[in-house]
Parts: C-alpha cells; structure tokens; sequence
C-alpha cells in the first residue's frame, strides 16, 4: 500500500468557470455602482483633459503663434499678422479723429460722409495699409544704404508738429511761425475723385494768382481730394507764451493721444511712434531722391476749348465714344474753329460752349505748366504751335480740342511745383523698387484684416450706421 504523501501545500485548485460565476454573483450592486464610477469617472477625466489640451493649444496659436506669422514677406522681411493688425486698428483710429475734427471745424457733414464710409470697408483700408507696410520695408533698406537716420529726437519733432497743429500753436524750434502741415500718418484716399475733363495733369497746376481765383476755385473743385482732413488752422499768437510752456501743452497732447490710440484701438505706444517714424523717413527720403529735381523747366500758357464725346460723362476715358458721339463732337468742334475764324472772341466762345468746366470759367485760359503734365496728343499741339496760333480739333479721350498757345518760355519752378517734381521723382523712384522686390503675400492676410474699432465706436455719435 503506496504511502500518502506528507510533503509540500495543499493540491492548486483549479479556477473553473463555475467558480468565476459563484464569484460574480457574491459582487453587492455596490460593489458593481463603484465600478462604474471609477470608470465614468476615469472617462471624464481623459475627456478633460482633451478638452484642457485643445483650449491650451488654441491659446498658444491665437496668443503666441498666430501673431507672428507673416503676413507679407519683402525681400525677406517678414510683416507679422500683430503688426499688421495693430498698425490697421490705429489707422481707422486715426481716420476716426481726423473726421471728428473736420466736422467740428466745419460741419461739413457731406464730406465727413463721403471719408467716413472708407471706414465701412475693412478691405480697402487693409490691402492699403498693407501696400504702405511693404513700402516701408523698402525705405528703410533704401535708408541704411544711405545712412539716413530717424533718431529719437527726430520722431518727437515729428510728434510734437502734428501736437502742434492739433492744438493750433507751433512748435518751439519750427523753422516757420505758421502751423506746419499735419504729417501723413493716414493712407491716401480711398476713394475715387470726381473726375476732371480737363486734358490735364494727373497733378494739380500751379497756384493761381490773385487774379485767377476763380479759375483756382475751379481747379480744386476737380482736384483728388487728400485723407488728411485736417484743415488749415489759423496761426495763433504765440509770441507771448514761453517755449516751455507751449511744449509742456505738445507733451500732455502727446501723452493724451497715446493713451486714447491705446483706449479706442489696443494699440501701444510704440505702434503710434512708428508711424511717425516711418513719416519721417518717407520725408527724409523723399527730400534725398528729389535733391536733384531741376529748378526750372519749359512751360506754356495755353487756353482751350473741349468738345466732349459725352458731356454728361467727361473724363471716363475708359468707356470708348461711339461713332455717332465722335462725329457729333468732330461738326460741333469745327463749328467753333469756324466761329474763332469769323472772329468771334475765344473767351466768349469757351465759356459758353467748353465742356471743360474748370478752364471754361476763364475765358479757356490754364496756368503755366509743363506740357508732360498733359496728356500726349494735346502736349504735341502745345510744344509745336506757334505763339498765338489756334489749332484743331486735337483728339484726345476727353473729346475735341481747340487750342491757342498763348506763351512758352522756361520759366522757374515755384516752389509748389518743386515740390510736386520732388515728390514725383519719389513716387517712380518707389514704384520701382516695388516692381523689383520679391513680395510674397500670405493666402490668408484677408482673413487677417481687423474691422475694429468698428465705425460706430469711432462716427456712431456723428453719423451712426443703421
């Protein structure tokens, strides 16, 4: 008889699959609702926690990532969607204010109408904004090959002029006792002036004499209107108050315009000033480029009669005249040549039938001018004409002329036409260095443009937007 054994535990129970369901059936409902808490509870938490990481990750884009991506590149220079942004939200700002300021000197409600609507779209104020931006990019690369340098010291003149024309005093140092012209820190129009039939230059003529205010009235009727609404304020006597006085009243404008930019735009302080820097540096280079602009030039004195292909439509060149409207103004044109022959007074004939009004008030007469500011048909017929002849019709796009050349000789620029030759020479200087830079706009910078402050924070007490 074999021996029991009196070594080692007891024999391992096998786990059999009735023993699992005694086990679960001594689980209390308990027991079973603790475990289901622990694990909604668990779910809950890993839900959290997703939720946690994908507010964290957008705060990170929207706050850190977001902001620096480029807008616009220039040659390698990036603009950032902050930057961009900030300097849109001080531009509406600022446009915001001229207009406040226009209609309090004023109350000229139409035209502070006419400006506050560029403020309704965002788009056109932001492709500008950004045009402006890209520009800089190239003035300053254009400065430091020059050694131009905007210093401190010259943004605060910047500053404290703009101060100063704001309040209507000059500032202490200005090289004038009158009030200088309000810096440009504004884009240009964004809308589209009434146009001229007048064969003319892009730019406004001459300053007319005493004499000629009529015709000047006429003239700036169909000039471009400018966004700097700021009109002329009339010099104060300061004479009287020490320069110290007069800064210290510059200084808390000054202080005052960085904390209402801050208020009304969230922009710093450093946003606002570097508009007065790039001004500054604009100026700077404008003055550089156009240092050798001629100081005289050829000039004629001419005085003419249009004959519109469409009187009703004068200066929309870009709709072409029918056939029928082109012969009807060739009979009506030569009528008139006939009539100057007969020897009918060409003042008489030109305010009566001239479809250029502007001329027209003069008896047809216009300022002494280059004949590159006008158009090319009608700048042959002015260099070529002998003194006192009249010639035509002269076909342009605004119709028929008859012309009389009443003077040409080179004459010395005034100072606004040297103004005006400066300030050209630095257009086509900058549109092309435009048109040679690489610039690389981002898909995604007309998603970017801020419509705030929006035109009822900014015109709402004024002209509320229904």
């Amino acid at each position: 008889m074999a021996k029991k054994s009196t070594t080692g535990g007891p024999r391992a129970h096998r786990i059999t699959d009735a023993d699992l369901q005694r086990r679960r059936e001594y689980l209390s409902r308990a027991e079973r609702e603790r475990l289901w808490q622990r694990r909604a509870l668990i779910a809950v938490s890993v839900l959290v926690g997703i939720s946690v990481l994908v507010l964290v990750v957008a705060l990170v884009y929207e706050n850190l990532i977001r902001p620096r991506e480029a807008i616009s590149t220039v040659n390698g220079e990036t603009i950032t969607t902050r930057e961009y942004q900030d300097r849109v939200r001080f531009t509406r700002w600022e446009m915001g204010q001229q207009l406040r300021e226009l209609y309090l000197l004023t109350g000229d409600i139409n035209t502070v109408q006419q400006y506050a609507s560029q403020l309704t779209n965002p788009i056109a104020i932001g492709s500008q904004v950004l045009d402006e931006m890209e520009e800089e990019i190239l003035l300053k690369e254009e400065a430091e090959a020059r050694g131009i340098v905007i210093d401190e010291a010259k943004i605060n003149e910047r500053v404290d002029d703009y101060m100063a024309q704001l309040q209507g005093l000059t500032r202490p140092g200005a090289p004038t006792a009158t009030p200088t012209t309000v810096p440009s820190v504004t884009p240009t129009p964004l809308v589209s002036p009434t146009p001229s039939s007048t064969p003319t230059p892009t730019t406004p003529p001459p300053t007319a004499t005493p004499a000629e205010g009529e015709a000047a009235a006429a003239v700036e009727a169909t000039a471009t209107p400018t966004t700097e609404p700021t009109p002329t304020v009339e010099p104060t006597a300061t004479a009287t108050l020490p320069a110290e006085s007069i800064q210290a009243t510059l200084d808390r404008a000054e202080a005052n315009y960085y904390d209402a930019a801050r208020s009304a735009a969230n922009v710093s302080r450093e946003v606002v000033r570097e508009v007065f820097y790039y001004d500054a540096l604009r100026t700077a280079l404008r003055d550089a480029i156009g240092a050798d602009a001629p100081t005289e030039e050829l000039q004629v004195h001419v005085r003419h009669i249009l004959i519109a292909f469409n009187p009703e439509s004068t200066g929309e060149t870009g709709v072409p005249p029918t056939d029928e409207q082109k012969e009807a103004a060739r009979l009506k044109a030569d009528q008139v040549l006939a009539a100057l022959q007969a020897g009918e007074p060409f003042a008489d004939l030109a305010r009566s039938v001239s479809d250029d009004t502007g001329s027209a008030a003069r008896g047809g007469e216009m300022d002494w001018q280059s004949p590159d500011n006008f158009v090319p048909a009608f700048a042959d017929a002015v260099t070529n004409a002998e003194i006192g002849a009249i010639v035509g019709p002269v076909e342009t796009e605004f119709g028929y002329h008859i012309i009389q050349v009443l003077g040409r000789e080179v004459r010395a620029l005034t100072d606004a036409q040297l103004n005006q030759r400066r300030s050209q020479m630095f257009t086509d200087w900058l549109a092309e260095r435009k048109a040679a830079a690489t610039i690389v706009r981002s898909d995604r910078w007309l998603d970017r443009i801020p419509d705030e402050p929006t035109y009822n924070q900014i015109m709402g007490d004024i002209l509320p937007l229904q």
